[in-house]
């Protein structure tokens, strides 16, 4: 019998890439042709309870069918970070592995992503002080600020996102030192556990979909969720996210600056998908900044291009998983 500390660490796979391109009907079709994998999810959003139409979230009989973890553990109003994300989902390998199964990761959170491949950068503990004084402040004076001392991190937050423009900055304040100074200190070389594919679709086809899942979102009762949610987590960051923010102006009667609306829920869907066409942009650049370079790192990380590449994306599956 092989030593605890001289076994190879099964390998794990994670399915990636922008919304929308298919990850988790992928996913489940393929765990369920293996009948060992269980699904661990890495999307920001899946893990609240009652955020389910506008996340796209797996149904109620897909949770049965196949076990997955990380969803619906949390209410909208309780944070969760990339830390805990990483702790948490290296307690569910080892329950996973000690079953005999296997785990697949789907889900396209980036700063999730990150962290679990290359390990978590150290930050300080949270400031009251520092952070009530930054409270101060409205969203584009803290985003001035960051961009001063550090543009790229406060591009990749954005406008929106108080909550993390706030902690980027009590970092820097904390520590002298940016969050993209503080990352920069992290490995180079992925933990070689894991093997990364990427996932993505010609924008026709994307746009497409997108269209399709909006139009099926409305239809299923997405702004009666955002009023069930809003009643009772109305200052939920979570409700800010792509989908959401948009049934809140849409409903609270605000229009977008230097851009015609149509009315009623046309006007609505085509808003959802123009932002969500937007952050397909956004994390098609954030994938090829971190991974662009690595592309000879094969052994490790690979793109693929639905549906042209699907049976090599299969192959690459059961290479893995047998």
């Amino acid at each position: 019998m092989v030593p605890e500390k001289d076994r190879i660490p099964l390998p794990i796979g994670i399915l990636t890439g922008p919304t929308a391109t298919g990850k988790s009907s992928l996913a489940f079709r393929l765990a369920s042709q293996n009948q060992k994998i269980e699904i661990l999810s890495a999307d920001s959003l899946l893990i609240y309870r009652g955020m389910d139409i506008g996340t796209a979230k797996p149904t109620l009989d897909e949770l049965q069918k196949i076990p997955h973890h990380l969803i619906n553990i949390l209410d909208p109003n309780q944070i969760f970070t990339a830390g805990e994300f990483v702790r948490q989902s290296h307690k569910i390998f080892e329950e996973v592995h000690a079953r005999g199964n296997r785990v697949l990761i789907v889900g396209g959170t980036g700063f999730y992503l990150k962290a679990l491949l290359f390990g978590l950068w150290e930050t300080p503990a949270a400031d009251p002080i520092i952070r009530k004084d930054l409270q101060n402040y409205n969203n584009l004076d803290l985003f001035n600020r960051l961009k001063k001392i550090d543009e790229a991190s406060a591009q990749r937050i954005g406008l929106s996102d108080r909550y993390r423009l706030i902690r980027a900055l009590e970092i820097y304040y904390l520590t002298h030192q940016s969050p993209s100074q503080l990352q920069n200190l992290q490995p180079t070389q992925p933990n070689p556990q894991f093997r990364l594919w990427i996932l993505d679709r010609s924008n026709s086809e994307l746009h497409s979909r997108i269209k399709t899942r909006t139009e099926q979102m409305l239809q299923s009762g997405l702004i009666q969720e955002f009023r069930s949610l809003f009643k009772k987590f109305h200052e939920s960051r979570a409700l800010n996210a792509v989908g959401y923010a948009q049934v809140k102006a849409y409903l609270l009667g605000e229009k977008p600056p230097g851009r015609k609306v149509k009315p009623g829920e046309e006007g609505l869907s085509e808003e959802i998908q123009l932002a969500t066409r937007q952050l397909v942009k956004q994390q098609r650049t954030w994938f090829r900044g971190q991974f662009q370079n690595s592309l000879q790192n094969a052994d490790w990380l690979q793109w693929f291009h639905l549906n042209e590449d699907l049976s090599l994306l299969e192959e690459t599956f059961k290479s893995v998983y047998g």
